[in-house]
């Protein structure tokens, strides 16, 4: 073989093992900024709940002007925000680690923590509708 032929090769198979390399690293980083993200959203949800006024309905207290009407939707969305914030944690912690044998298991925290914020955020939006949408047939009389 002609060793100009040989060079050739040799380069592509090393330039295609480093691009390789630099994409397989970019969507762990990308995951773990996500985690990140949701960690701190999902904290700053909570923390948004703290602070909110109360209202007792059944002995519950429940947030005054989105969750009065519907306490096992408030019930809803702390388990789920609990959830994200829990996932998003673990699975930070265990990205420290970063060995082989625990990239499934910080792939289940991530999803875990995905889906429990976006069913949070559906919770809230749902909430909010459902209390637009009383407030707009409050004002109509039929």
């Amino acid at each position: 073989m002609d060793p100009e032929k040989q060079k050739i090769e040799s380069e592509t198979r090393t330039h295609d093992n480093s691009y390789s390399k630099i994409s397989s690293s970019s969507p762990k980083k990308s995951q773990t900024q996500l985690l990140i993200f949701i960690f701190y959203a999902s904290l700053a949800i909570a923390l948004l709940i703290l602070f909110l006024p109360r209202q007792n309905v059944n002995g519950c207290p429940v947030p005054a002007f989105l969750f009065a009407s519907h306490p096992s939707m408030f019930h809803a969305l702390v388990f789920s925000v609990m959830l994200s914030f829990a996932a998003a944690s673990s699975g930070l912690l265990i990205g420290i680690n970063s060995q082989r044998q625990h990239a499934t298991i910080q792939k289940c925290y991530f999803v875990i923590s995905v889906v429990s914020l976006a069913s949070a955020l559906s919770i809230l939006a749902c909430a909010s509708f459902l209390e637009i949408f009383k407030l707009v047939c409050s004002g109509i009389k039929l």
